[in-house]
């Protein structure tokens, strides 16, 4: 239809959301599917932030556009304290999901836009629809496919002059990877000699495995990074479509405008919503504790996923956080190729057909279809029990019993791969 606009044509439903939906279907028709295509936590939202929302259920006002002013503090003060970022009270903005919030400011923002290859899916799509220019740099396993701070200074050095816009997410998705300290340090001083403003994608960050958060770009080059999160990973509210991002004292001048952006299409986030962010954001010590012990049972399926698949000469990403690790089976092309299961995609439905296991394809993330590479989320398990028990035993060993008891999802259809590569000796 010639009255479309052009932008939208290629575009194609995210590809985390269709796989969830797909495997949905098949188990709504008694079909057993081992589903590590979606990345949704399972451990179910904490009693005092569902609380908070019914107590406000009858809240039907309009709030302010960038937000409640109340849970822009609270979120300032969780930054400061929790995540080492400056930020002020008057730079948080709330909208519906840092989903929401990259894309406005993606169409806010005019440059070339820097995506690592093995980052979130959406990032592409919504530079694209938004008609921006980007660029895909290359990484590497060896590098766990986190973005050099070489690689990103010989880009700089070789492209023409302009505004770049750098899109870094740590903890990773899809590979579990974190930038460490010392890396955050060298891209930053490469974002600083070229002016390259950050978008650091941190919704996962209460989810590193080692500490108590994830380093933040934004404490090395505090001023020209936009610090995203929200309540989908940490809090467990995917649904509530909460998120928020702190802006910078050098960017400052941004605010007015998203304000007019925001007021122009989504208006204001849920009140109710906003009133159980307020609750999630005050970070008392029995969420933080959750939080915590969350990260915990994850880094138990994590380890014992990677250990699993390493057995079977599956190269994998190392997760240190979050929900995910990127699996490679180029060990097997020649066998893969033999049976005509020459590209991740095809591949991705074999496994789905033959195994009911459900993997969304390197492609998803910007590798070459060629490349076998695939995204495993291992939070297909009941984490409120998983969680409760964990709590209520001191002494319990996360251990292949305890996967095997409360994730046996995880469990079983890690055995269906294991039977598939059992076929390729």
């Amino acid at each position: 239809m010639k009255f479309v606009n052009p932008n939208t044509l290629k575009l194609k439903p995210s590809a985390t959301l269709m796989i969830n939906e797909q495997i949905m279907k098949l188990r709504a028709s008694g079909k057993k599917v081992f589903h590590f295509g979606f990345g949704q936590s399972p451990f179910g939202v904490h009693p005092k932030i569902s609380e908070a929302l019914k107590a406000h259920a009858t809240s039907t006002q309009y709030l302010p556009s960038l937000g409640l002013p109340e849970l822009r503090a609270n979120i300032a003060t969780y930054l400061n304290n929790h995540q080492h970022v400056q930020a002020k009270k008057e730079h948080i903005l709330i909208g519906p999901g840092s989903k929401e919030l990259i894309y406005q400011s993606i169409l806010l923002l005019d440059g070339t836009y820097i995506i690592p290859r093995g980052s979130w899916v959406s990032y592409l799509p919504q530079v694209k629809l938004a008609n921006k220019k980007y660029v895909l740099l290359q990484t590497s396993f060896h590098e766990n496919y986190k973005l050099q701070a070489k690689d990103l200074d010989a880009f700089c050095k070789s492209s023409e002059a302009g505004q770049y816009f750098l899109l870094l997410n740590s903890p990773n998705n899809p590979t579990g990877a974190i930038y460490s300290e010392d890396e955050l340090q060298d891209i930053a001083t490469i974002c600083a000699k070229f002016g390259i403003i950050v978008f650091s994608d941190e919704i996962y960050s209460q989810l590193s495995y080692q500490l108590d958060h994830a380093p933040s770009i934004a404490s090395y080059y505090p001023e020209n990074t936009l610090v995203f999160g929200g309540m989908s990973k940490v809090f467990a509210a995917g649904g509530y479509r909460l998120g928020f991002v702190s802006i910078p004292e050098n960017l400052k001048s941004l605010i007015p405008i998203y304000e007019s952006m925001f007021s122009e299409t989504f208006s204001a986030v849920s009140a109710p919503v906003q009133y159980a962010a307020l609750e999630a954001y005050r970070y008392e010590n029995v969420i933080q504790k959750t939080v915590r012990d969350s990260a915990i049972i994850l880094k138990a399926i994590a380890s014992f996923t990677y250990d699993f698949l390493c057995e079977l000469k599956i190269k994998c990403t190392k997760p240190q956080g979050g929900f995910y690790m990127l699996i490679d089976f180029g060990n097997y092309a020649e066998a893969l190729g033999e049976l005509n299961l020459e590209d991740s995609v095809t591949l991705s439905r074999f496994l789905l057909e033959e195994y009911q296991v459900a993997l969304l394809p390197g492609t998803d993330f910007y590798f070459p279809p060629q490349e076998l590479i695939f995204r495993l989320a291992f939070v297909d398990f009941d984490g409120r029990k998983a969680l409760q028990f964990y709590q209520s035993n001191e002494k319990v060993q996360l251990d292949y019993k305890f996967i095997q008891n409360f994730a046996p999802n995880v469990f079983e259809g890690l055995n269906r791969i294991n039977k598939f590569v059992a076929t390729l000796k």
